[in-house]
């Protein structure tokens, strides 16, 4: 840009708010956040000033910062103040307040009160203007809210600001723009990215920065990074020092004293900083440098590491340093960036670190770097713990850091180095062998400059192959010498001078452990070779005697955490001492005391150790022999008898004489046994020959202040050899084992220090000599208390150990006292609760626990020690009060409680040892079961009386008994029982005192068992069990409770039948009596399967019939309580029940419920006579029969009756493959089944056919109970439907028979059979079902039978039932076979059709007998079809006339069914003989629409079929007759008049073209008939509302144009004049009075919907209305018409000639001519409703005859009506014409340009128009138009 354009921009800017004249101020002063530009124009500065300081008071109770305006932006100057005529420098300010504001404004942009402050800036300092870019980069995290539209709306988009010209689109659209759009912006355009970045740079360092606006930089600057992560240039040019710099201003720390910034908002720039530094790192290549500036950036604040923000900052740090390529050599790089993060503050995060690791988060190359910066250090240890010790390039970096720092390691980091050089060599031996080896250095130095041994036991030794060396060589050269003085040197051995006498004691632990650093550090660097002479040096200056030194060089062979060539040099230098010692005594020195420490000196894990001792022995043994060889007796002197036993008394030294040493030594060395050592340390001989040596070398081990570095190998040997049992352990038991506790964390320290594993190689070898084998008694007992006292010690090593050599010696306990002791302390672990580390129950159940053992634990649980007396189980055991009052107080209550715990802990235990296939055998006898009722009868009363939770342990005790009755019944060996001991009726006290069903449940379940293994003990108690279970179990919704009743009753049944109980049958129906009885309660879904079993189990033939016995009584009493629904629940029940039965059990069943029904007296008993005796004894019957009186006991067997009728009439009305009718019809139909199975059916069926009939004969003939007899009829009829057809028909045929019939009886057992024959067919008749047999018992028996009792007619209610069932026969054989349409079948139906067509049925005056006989007639026509044409006469004629009488009838039900069987019949005679139905057609089609009774899809199918079966031409023809000459549109119902229309739009839809052609004129009258039905209706005083009759017309119009489809041109032209004759002159019109507008409305409703659907093919046609329709415009003009709906639809229909016209129709001169001036003329006077159709219509008019001339006259036509040279156009004239021009400059665009010049002055002089609404609908509509169309504004054309 030039610099004379900058400058007139910059003088464009200054003056854009600068505003000569009046209009634009105007304009720009209405630009307004809060109103609209209307309202804003006329608002004055007060008054938004008001407005914007009332914002600016809320703001300032939300932050006070804002009060700092109030004296410059919103002071009461401003309100005069005028930016356009300040100066610069105020100008400057202005601005500068301006942004502050705004940028404080920034979280507040949603609230009301912030639009209310800058409403004020914007209208009085026009901020929109001056400040637009600001304006719009302060609220653009805000730019998917309506207020940044608000905010584009108010910048002028010619002061828009170039940077944001990407938003002018959606300012346009007054649409928020997406974030999509944003993120494009950005990434097109770096500058406004940089802009916004250097706005959020200052709003950080202004402290103004807040949330949304974080997260809009974060969402758009991630996904900016993550686009351009392929254009790594412009990324790395551009954009990433800019976020580079905005991330380095977040990432300072914040001065919270200073800092106005919220805490929690400091937290978010953090975290912002954090998420794109982390996506940084993923998309794009950082280097090494980044990543440590970064880090330091990151860490330089000290709160990045506190607790709001310490788990980011990890996961940002370890995100970072994922992609960190540099190597280890750059430490003191990477130590300079981790600076400010000091090891001790990360080490406290040791739990986050493991969250953030067990959630993924790769953090271990973070900590790596970390590690190697920072290390060694305090905290090295617990970062290293971290670590990825699998990567070998890390492994390998920290194995040289070690050996790297073990050179100059200091004091308080070597336990750090040694530590971690441990868990690299437990990680990976070889690879840090390999380590060692590639830096020159062997594990042994390492070991000499840590001053330690690496790895516990020096295991690591193993696969060294070091040797001991004895080192024989001489060492006494100068050379040697003089390294030795040099070495010597620097440790200043003078001050360590030591007066200890030996240090075999603890007491020398302290002293031991720091000459022995001494040494260390004096033999760290020297050679092996010179390692022996400054260890003689070591000794000879520290120790006053000799022996003191060898003490201490032994003590350090022995310690594991010296390094291994110190301990093999100790060796040496001990053999050389020991040598000299002997070579320089006096007198005679023996060494063999020393024997046993080397024996254990031989145990040592390291194989160069084992064999430098093993070479110490062979000194002994060579010294030894040399002393006492050949038995010579020598006074000798014992070597360090002192030191070795130090305080020990004299007589307590188990020394051995000389000569058994010499012995000692040869047994050693016999057979290489110590060569064998060497090779395996397991292999040490430890029965050491004769028991005195064997006394000798364990009482020396045994020396209670020998150190752990001594005993533990000691305690190790004796610990494996007493595996099986020793008496060897029992040395250590008052040295060691009884002062453990005290000594154990002595012991524990010592261990520690000497890298002894103190849990697996103290621990464990101390508890091993515990326990085992052993005679001594006394001693046994002690270790059983020590294995106590252990197991409630507080150590939980200790307890696991303990308990875990139980588990392997629990058993080698030979005394049961001592196994009880043990037991019963876990008991009472679990008892207490204690807080223990075993699981003691399980140890519990672990241990091997005998019978004996059981009976002792469960005696010293019992309360009492009897079983309460025997004697009648009682409901309840009543409690003491005098118990219950003890069992109240605290401390009896407590016990009580513990009492109950221990008994619930044995019973679990038992449970499970019982349960144990191998040991429950052993343990289960009866003597354990009698226990058992002993603990059973304690549980009632601590439950009973001291209101104890005891339902557990009853249930584990039930569990028990049960388990153990099925063990003994199950084992080989013969158990004898005390029957005052094991006792059922304290069983049942249990169940019944019990609330607990499970508990309930097993004990039934221990009867039950009981019952199989001694029945003579339960037979006294079978009906308390069988009681309970009926009043309780039977009710339990579960599983559980159900199994058990079930194996309950299974067990107890059998065993009473098998006990040769002649009371089985009593019992049985007593069972059942308590399991009805609780019927109700029992879950509906259980009882089922629960009878079911229950009836199986106890047989069918004994049961089964009593159960329905006592069901039917249920019923009964629910039937006369009127409980109905109990009542079906019963029979829905029954039903069910019997599906699970053959066909014969059931009907064994029937007959035996028949045979029981039979003993219910009818008359009331005598008291004690022999009838009253016999039933009284039996619980089926009771007194609650016998009790009844005459009346009651007939109810009674009627009602049984009626309930086993119900079942059976269930169970024969339908198949299935479980109803007793498909079973009883497999058996008799199905060839597979034998003969025998059928006798068995059909003589069950005849004994209870005959006994039925039998009955009913007696209460018919001799006791005459009807209402009996009606039950009889009603059950033998449904019994016999259970039978297949043919047995059924050939059973109930003679009872048809109307001859037989003598009494009313009769009839109506007649009627019932009958219409259950009926059902029967319906139901069963099928193609696959009919057979000859069928055939022969319906055809030729039944159904003469039927028509002669039809004939007879001998009762109303039979004659109806007869033709049911014989129509049922009829349509069922006519639709299957076709042996009904033979010629003797054919005069049969014939025949019954003369029969049904007579006065006794179908001229019947009972409405049930016509229907019949219309039904009948129906099924006749249906199969015979055209063969009943004879009877044509007495078929249809009759029928119609018979239709004719239900119109007015006030039976609504007969009625109905009449015509609904009537209309069936026509649809039969229309499908079977439609030739003959034609002469009828019209009666028909009256019929079927005017039966108002039957519903509206019955009679639509009806007519369907006539429309398909008929001559289509003769339906239309018919449909056409009945409207307009039997006047059917007069039908008030408007459903039958629309089932008629859809019938005459079916037969539209069916006739052909040819066929329609030749029916037009017809259907032409009809036509027009039907446009009068609106005047009809009108005239008819509304018969119908406007929505029925728009309905309809629709109708009328649909069927119409579906009929005009079928004509050609030639054949509708005439038509289609003749409408237009109706319409506009009333020629064919029905009505004499004036029907015009109603024509006319009706036939333009047509023509339109008609111009829809052919379009341009009839524009045309408007040659026959194009006069008509130009005379009725100008009717309307001058008002002679006036009516708003025609008018409506003749616009509509000029429109639609204009839009359809492809031929040029209208441009024809004289049709233009004719329309055009009527058509303008609309504009005078139309309404306002319909002003948009007339605009509509001219708009398309013009549209369509566009033409020069034409246009030309349009205009002038136009202008005509709004201008004011006459005054004659009103203001509504004007609108109209205004809107109309505005349509057609949108329609036409462009093309009425050239009429602009002409319009002008009309459109000027419309702005100056009186009339406000016209002005305005210039102004913003027609101008608005003009403007867009010519693409600039039309002002200058106006001026």
């Amino acid at each position: 840009m030039s610099s004379l354009a900058q400058q007139l921009k910059t003088i464009s800017d200054k003056t854009a708010s600068v505003a000569l004249d009046r209009k634009s101020r105007s304009k720009i002063h209405a630009r307004s956040l809060l109103f609209d530009p209307k309202t804003a124009s006329t608002q004055d500065y007060d008054y938004i000033y008001q407005i914007g300081l009332e914002g600016l008071d809320e703001l300032s109770e939300i932050d006070s910062r804002f009060n700092k305006f109030r004296q410059t932006l919103f002071s009461e100057t401003s309100v005069s103040l005028d930016r356009n005529v300040q100066t610069k420098e105020t100008l400057t300010q202005l601005d500068r307040n301006i942004e502050a504001f705004l940028t404080l404004a920034g979280p507040y942009y949603l609230l009301t009160p912030t639009i209310k402050a800058i409403e004020w800036l914007v209208r009085r300092f026009h901020i929109n203007i001056h400040n637009a870019e600001f304006l719009l980069i302060s609220s653009l995290p805000y730019h998917s809210q309506p207020v940044f539209v608000k905010i584009l709306n108010v910048i002028p988009k010619n002061q828009f600001p170039k940077i944001f010209e990407w938003v002018v689109g959606y300012k346009d659209l007054l649409k928020a723009p997406p974030s999509s759009s944003v993120l494009k912006a950005f990434h097109n355009d770096f500058e406004i990215f940089k802009l916004y970045t250097m706005f959020l740079v200052e709003q950080l360092k202004n402290h103004t920065v807040y949330k949304q606006q974080l997260l809009f930089y974060l969402s758009n600057t991630v996904q900016l990074l993550a686009s351009l992560s392929k254009k790594l240039d412009t990324l790395n040019e551009l954009y990433l020092p800019v976020v580079l710099e905005v991330v380095g201003v977040m990432l300072l720390p914040s001065q919270s004293e200073k800092s106005k910034t919220s805490r929690d908002v400091q937290i978010d720039i953090k975290l912002t900083a954090y998420s794109i530094i982390a996506v940084l790192a993923s998309l794009i290549p950082i280097s090494s440098d980044l990543i440590r500036s970064f880090t330091e950036s990151i860490l330089q604040d000290p709160k990045s590491f506190e607790a709001p923000s310490r788990r980011q900052t990890l996961i940002v740090l370890s995100q970072l340093w994922r992609f960190y390529q540099g190597d280890f050599s750059e430490k003191e790089a990477v130590a300079q960036c981790f600076k400010a993060l000091p090891s001790s503050a990360l080490a406290k995060e040791e739990n986050l670190i493991k969250e953030l690791i067990s959630d993924n988060y790769k953090v271990q190359k973070f900590l790596t770097h970390y590690f190697f910066a920072t290390f060694p250090n305090p905290e090295s240890y617990k970062i290293f713990q971290f670590l990825d010790l699998n990567s070998e390039v890390f492994f390998n970096e920290v194995t040289k850091q070690i050996i790297d720092e073990s050179n100059t390691v200091e004091e308080a980091n070597r336990v750090i180095i040694i530590n971690i050089a441990e868990s690299l060599l437990k990680q990976n031996h070889d690879l840090f062998v390999e380590n060692l080896v590639a830096n020159k250095i062997t594990i042994d130095a390492l070991e000499m400059r840590l001053m330690t041994t690496l790895g516990s036991n020096s295991a690591v030794r193993d696969s060294d192959d070091l040797e001991f060396d004895a080192g024989e060589e001489d060492n006494n050269d100068e050379e040697d010498e003089d390294l030795v003085n040099a070495a010597s040197s620097e440790v200043d051995l003078g001050s360590l001078q030591s007066t200890t006498k030996t240090f075999f004691n603890t007491n020398s632990d302290d002293e031991f452990s720091s000459l022995s650093k001494a040494l260390i550090s004096l033999l760290k660097n020297a050679n092996v070779k010179i390692q022996k002479s400054l260890m003689i040096k070591f000794t000879k200056t520290v120790f006053t005697s000799p022996e003191a030194g060898l003490s201490f060089l032994i003590r350090v062979a022995f310690t594991p955490s010296i390094p291994i060539s110190i301990r093999l040099s100790a060796i040496r230098c001990t053999k050389s001492k020991l040598l000299e010692a002997a070579s320089t005594a006096s007198s005679p020195l023996d060494l063999y005391l020393l024997i046993p420490i080397f024996l254990l000196g031989s145990y040592d894990s390291s194989k160069a150790v084992r064999s430098g001792f093993v070479q110490l022995l062979r000194v002994v043994k060579e010294q030894t022999n040399a002393i006492h060889a050949g038995k010579k007796k020598v006074k000798s002197t014992l070597f360090m008898e002192e030191q070795i036993y130090d305080t020990t008394e004299a007589a307590k030294r188990a020394i051995i004489p000389p000569s058994d040493a010499s012995y000692f030594c040869d047994l050693l060395f016999d057979d290489d046994i110590l060569d064998d050592v060497v090779i395996d340390r397991s292999r040490l001989n430890k029965k050491f020959g004769q028991l005195i040596l064997k006394t000798f070398v364990i009482n020396q081990w045994s020396l209670n202040f020998l150190p752990v570095v001594l005993k533990w190998k000691a305690w190790n040997i004796v610990s494996v050899e007493n595996e099986k049992g020793t008496d060897d352990r029992f040395f250590f038991s008052e040295s060691d084992l009884s002062e453990y506790s005290k000594k154990r964390s002595t012991w524990l320290e010592q261990a520690n220090i000497a890298k002894i594993d103190f849990f697996d190689d103290v621990e464990r070898a101390i508890v091993g000599l515990v326990g085992g084998a052993s005679t001594n008694e006394s001693k046994t007992t002690d270790e059983v208390d020590w294995i106590i006292q252990a197991l409630q010690s507080q150590f939980a090593n200790l307890q696991i150990s303990v308990n875990k050599r139980l588990l392997d010696v629990f058993s080698s306990f030979a005394s049961v006292e001592h196994r009880i002791k043990i037991a019963n302390k876990f008991i009472d672990i679990l008892v207490n609760e204690d807080n223990t580390e075993i699981d003691a129950m399980e140890s519990l159940q672990s241990f091997k626990l005998d019978h004996d053992l059981f009976i002792n634990i469960l005696s010293n649980v019992q309360i009492g020690s009897q079983i309460p007396e025997q004697g009648i189980a009682k409901r309840r055991r009543r409690s003491s009060n005098s118990t219950k009052q003890a069992m109240a107080k605290d401390d009896i209550n407590n016990l009580a409680s513990i009492h109950l715990k221990k008994l619930t802990v044995i019973l679990d235990l038992l449970e499970s040892n019982l349960r144990n296939a191998s040991n429950g055998t052993e343990i289960a006898r009866p003597n354990l079961l009698q226990a058992l009722f002993k603990i059973l009868t304690d549980l009632d009363y601590l439950g009973n009386d001291g209101n104890l939770p005891v339902l557990y342990a009853q249930e584990t005790l039930a569990s028990c008994m049960l388990l153990s009755i099925i063990k003994m019944k199950n084992s080989e060996k013969q158990y004898k029982f005390d029957s005052n001991s094991i006792r059922a009726d304290l069983i049942v006290n249990s169940i019944r005192s019990s609330q607990s069903p499970q508990v309930q449940n097993r004990l039934l379940l221990v009867i039950a068992e009981l019952a199989t293994l001694t029945p003579e003990i339960i037979l006294h108690s079978v009906m308390p069990i069988f009681t309970f279970m009926g009043a309780h179990t039977v009710r339990q919704d579960d599983e559980f409770s159900s199994s058990a009743l079930q194996q309950t009753i299974a067990k107890v049944i059998p065993a009473l039948a098998a006990n040769g109980s002649s009371s089985i049958n009593n019992e049985i129906e007593f069972l059942l009596t308590s399991f009805v009885t609780a019927f109700q309660h029992i879950p509906r879904h259980r009882r089922v399967k629960l009878f079911t079993s229950l009836i199986r189990t106890l047989g069918c033939d004994k049961s089964l019939h009593v159960l329905l016995f006592l069901m039917g009584q249920q019923y009964v009493n629910n039937l006369n309580k009127n409980k109905v629904s109990e009542c079906t629940v019963i029979l829905e029940f029954t039903t069910s029940f019997l599906k699970s039965f053959s066909a014969i059990e059931q009907l064994e069943g029937i007959t035996k419920f028949v045979e029981l029904w039979d003993m219910i007296p009818i008359t009331e008993l005598e008291q004690n006579s022999e009838e009253y005796n016999k039933l009284s004894t039996r619980s089926i019957f009771g007194a609650s029969i016998l009790s009844l009186t005459n009346a009651s006991l007939v109810t009674l067997k009627s009602e049984l009756l009626k309930y086993l009728s119900s079942v059976v009439a269930t169970e024969a009305s339908y198949y299935d493959s479980t109803s007793l009718k498909t079973k009883i019809s497999v058996v008799l139909l199905d060839s597979t089944f034998g003969e025998e199975e059928k006798k068995s059916i059909l003589g069950a069926f005849r004994g209870v056919t005959s006994y039925l009939l039998s009955s009913l004969d007696a209460f018919t003939n001799v006791s005459k109970t009807p209402e009996i007899a009606v039950e009889l009829y009603d059950l033998l009829a449904n019994f016999l439907n259970l039978l297949p057809i043919n047995y059924f028909v050939d059973s109930i045929v003679d009872s048809l028979d109307v001859e037989k019939l003598s009494d009313t009886l009769s009839i109506k057992v007649a009627r019932n059979f009958v219409i259950l024959a009926g059902a029967k067919f319906e139901t069963e008749l099928s193609t696959t079902n009919i057979d000859e047999s069928v055939e022969s018992s319906v055809l030729e028996k039944l159904l003469p039978v039927l028509l002669n009792g039809i004939k007879k007619n001998v009762d109303t209610e039979l004659e109806q039932a007869y033709l049911d069932t014989f129509s049922i026969i009829v349509n069922k054989f006519g639709t299957s076979t076709k042996e009904l349409v033979n010629a003797k079948n054919s005069r049969t139906l014939i025949e019954a059709l003369n029969t049904i067509t007579s006065e006794n049925c179908l001229l019947s005056e009972q409405p049930e007998t016509i229907i019949s006989s219309i039904n009948a007639i129906t099924s006749v026509v249906n199969v015979l079809g055209v063969k009943t044409i004879g009877l044509f006469p007495k078929i249809v004629p009759p029928s119609l006339r018979i239709w004719s009488t239900t119109i007015d009838s006030e039976d609504e039900d007969s009625a109905r069914l009449i015509q609904a069987s009537i209309i069936l019949l026509l649809s039969c005679l229309i499908k079977r003989i439609p030739a003959f139905m034609t002469s009828s057609l019209d009666s028909i089609f009256i019929t079927i629409l005017s039966s108002d009774f039957v519903e509206n899809n019955i009679r639509s199918n009806v007519l369907g079929l006539v429309v398909e079966h008929m001559d289509t031409s003769q339906v239309l023809k018919s449909l056409c007759n009945i409207w307009y000459n039997k006047k059917f549109y007069q039908n008030g119902n408007t459903g039958n008049i629309g089932l008629y229309l859809n019938t005459v739009q079916l037969t539209i839809d069916k006739i052909d073209k040819k066929s329609a052609a030749a029916q037009s004129t017809t259907f032409i009258k009809w036509l027009i008939q039907a446009f009068e039905f609106r005047h009809y209706s009108e005239e008819a005083d509304t018969k119908f509302d406007n929505n029925t009759i728009h309905r309809l017309e629709s109708s009328f119009h649909s069927c119409g144009i579906s009929y005009v489809m079928k004509l050609n041109d030639k054949k509708f032209r005439p038509l289609f004049a003749t409408l237009v004759r109706w319409a506009i002159q009333g020629e064919g019109s029905n009505f004499s009075e004036n029907t015009e507008i109603s024509r006319l409305v009706a036939f333009f409703k047509f023509f339109n919907k008609m111009q829809e659907q052919l379009k341009s093919i009839i524009t045309s046609y408007f040659s026959y209305l194009l006069d008509p329709v130009a005379s009725i415009l100008k009717r309307f003009a001058s008002n002679e018409i006036q009516d708003i709906n025609l008018r409506r639809i003749l616009l509509n229909s000029l429109t639609s000639s204009f839009k359809y016209d492809q031929d040029d129709y209208w441009s024809q001169q004289g049709r233009f001519d004719s329309i055009c001036v009527p058509l303008l003329e609309q504009l005078t006077n139309i309404e306002d409703g319909i002003g948009k159709y007339l605009v509509k219509a001219i708009t398309a008019f013009i549209h369509n005859v566009a033409s020069e001339e034409y246009n030309e006259t349009l205009v002038h036509g136009l202008i005509k009506y709004i201008s004011n040279e006459k005054g004659t156009n009103s203001s509504n004239t004007k609108i109209w014409t205004i809107r109309a021009l505005k349509s057609i400059f949108q329609k036409m665009g462009e093309q009425w340009l050239t009429y602009l010049p002409t319009l002008i002055p009309y459109i000027a002089e419309l702005l100056e128009d009186d009339d406000e609404a016209v002005e305005m609908e210039v102004r913003s509509g027609l101008v608005r138009v003009i403007e867009n169309v010519l693409g600039e504004p039309l002002d200058r054309y106006l001026d």
